[in-house]
This record gives C-alpha cells, structure tokens and sequence, in this order.
C-alpha cells in the first residue's frame, strides 16, 4: 500500500468576472505537461455540465502526475474547476469589444507526494522500514519541496490568467 504526504489539501482560488474558459483550460493544462505530468484531459475524473436560466454551471476534476525515481515516487496534482452563472458575452478592452464569459470559478488545487508508489516494498518489511528512514529520508524532503514548488507554480499561473481580464 502506497504512503501519501499530503502537501496541499484544496487550496482555493476564487475569482469573479470576465474570463475565456477555453483559454484558463488549455493554459492550465499545458503548464502541466510542460512540467511532466500526465495529460489532465485523459484522464478527467469528472466533466459535469448543467445549463441553467442564470447561465452555465461547470464542474471538472482532473487528476494528474509524474513518476519519478523507477516509480518510487510519484508527485500527484489535482485541479477541481467550479463555474458558476456562466456566460457568454463581451468585455471592452482598449475601445474594442472583445468576446469573453463572464461569471464565477472556484478552483481547488490539492497536491500530494506517493512513496512506494509502484508497490514493490513490503512496507511491513524491516528492509523497507530502513530504507525509508536511513537511506532516503533527503530526497523524500526534496520531492516534498518539488511538488510544493510545483502546486505554488501552477496556482500563480492561474492567478496571472485571473489578472490579464482585470482591465479597468
């Protein structure tokens, strides 16, 4: 059984106003494979649409991640996407009108650090005991750092996406 640290648990960013989702969808799922985890879009734990008087409700979870050292380790991300009151509309931006939707998005991004993740050691073991607490104790700090970097990295390219519709 795979151990996890969990490093960030559903941290929330908010905002509320003009946006492309199209463009925050493709941005933040580049930005993940650029950094070498898995495809987010493949593998999309939920797609939910509904269509409502007030506008459009999204809710999307994506669960991504990286293997490193032979499977050992594994850096997971997740990103959960909650649209709110979406629609379509314009914005003006420098006198020209420029299409964009409007409405509300909560996004939650949780990260974690698997150890043991391709289950090779039994973790009841005293082989697997000493490794983990003599012989790797520093890289399971390191990847701590990583992934912490990482989920730091992605919630400010998110936010700098947030702040290109503030145009007023």
């Amino acid at each position: 059984m795979p151990k996890e640290d969990v490093i960030f648990s559903r941290a929330k960013l908010k905002y509320n106003g003009p946006f492309d989702i199209k463009e925050l969808y493709r941005k933040t799922r580049i930005w993940l494979m650029q950094e070498g985890y898995s495809d987010p879009s493949k593998k999309e734990e939920k797609y939910l649409e509904k269509i409502k008087p007030e506008g459009k409700t999204i809710e999307i979870l994506w669960v991504t991640s990286k293997d490193k050292e032979a499977g050992y380790f594994r850096l997971k991300i997740e990103v959960e996407f909650f649209l709110k009151q979406i629609k379509e509309g314009e914005t003006e931006y420098k006198g020209r009108k420029v299409k964009s939707d409007t409405g509300e998005i909560e996004m939650f991004i949780s990260s974690s650090l698997i150890r043991n993740a391709n289950q090779k050691w039994n973790e009841h073991g005293m082989m697997f005991k000493l490794y983990e607490k003599y012989m790797i104790p520093d890289k399971i700090e390191d990847f701590k750092i990583n992934i912490y970097k990482d989920t730091n990295d992605l919630m400010e390219e998110i936010k700098n996406h947030f702040n290109l519709y503030k145009f007023k």
